[in-house]
């Protein structure tokens, strides 16, 4: 599992149907007051795909998610602090990533050359979704998830620099 850490920011690209598919995707999902163990065991049940059993942190999250879960930080194998996110979606997708890291980024000044210099500017495929996180440095072990409704590919963590 993926652990913060300082000075790094992690970049993914997706497509989403809208920006609140995205935040959902992106959210933590509690166990509602009045939802019994049961029926979030059920939704849990629906997480824990037959497919991942034999990643190494499968183990981590099932302990973890006791009356929690979040989407992301399962498909990825990661955790991270809500407030250390930053996602946009956008109405039209592009495989410009300079255009993707617009200025809307807390500190897209501090990275986006940076990325561009080491992943050029051309995206193999347009996307219209961008997830940040900051203070983490993910070592892109999963490196795209497929659901129906939408698709998110690691792109890659770059090292943010002093202003």
């Amino acid at each position: 599992m993926d652990v913060e850490q300082n000075g790094y920011v992690s970049i993914w690209a997706g497509n989403f149907t809208s920006e609140e598919q995205l935040h959902t995707y992106l959210a933590t999902v509690y166990q509602g007051e009045d939802e019994t163990d049961e029926a979030f065991s059920q939704k849990l049940a629906k997480l824990f795909l037959p497919e991942n059993q034999h990643r190494t942190c499968e183990g981590e999250f099932k302990a973890l998610y006791d009356e929690f879960y979040n989407q992301f930080e399962y498909d990825f194998g990661l955790t991270f602090d809500e407030d250390f996110c930053e996602a946009l979606c956008y109405e039209a997708a592009s495989n410009q990533l300079k255009q993707l890291l617009c200025d809307e980024f807390s500190y897209s000044q501090q990275f986006k050359h940076q990325v561009l210099a080491k992943m050029g500017n051309e995206l193999q495929k347009a996307y219209n979704a961008i997830i940040l996180l900051y203070d983490m440095k993910y070592e892109g072990h999963i490196q795209s998830v497929s659901h129906e409704a939408f698709h998110i590919d690691f792109v890659c963590s770059i090292k943010l620099q002093e202003m």
